[in-house]
């Protein structure tokens, strides 16, 4: 798993230390799971599978599994 930095905006890091009191998760699993929601929302399908298909540790079997998984968690909202 690759790690990042980032930098939140003031209003940002309140409002996400508030979910992460009220809803009591992990903040790299809030993060993941929003980061995969807006990419799931900008790019197009074939954007993600390129993308899936191109990761050393994600093969095709499982990026398509992924991917569908993606869906249904869209589908959800």
């Amino acid at each position: 798993m690759s790690r990042k930095k980032i930098e939140l905006t003031e209003k940002v890091a309140k409002l996400t230390e508030k979910y992460l009191e009220v809803n009591d998760t992990d903040f790299n699993d809030l993060i993941n799971k929003a980061l995969k929601l807006y990419l799931m929302d900008h790019l197009n399908s074939s954007q993600i599978k390129e993308a899936l298909k191109k990761t050393d540790d994600f093969n095709s079997k499982y990026a398509g599994k992924w991917f569908q998984e993606s869906i249904e968690d869209l589908n959800k909202y």
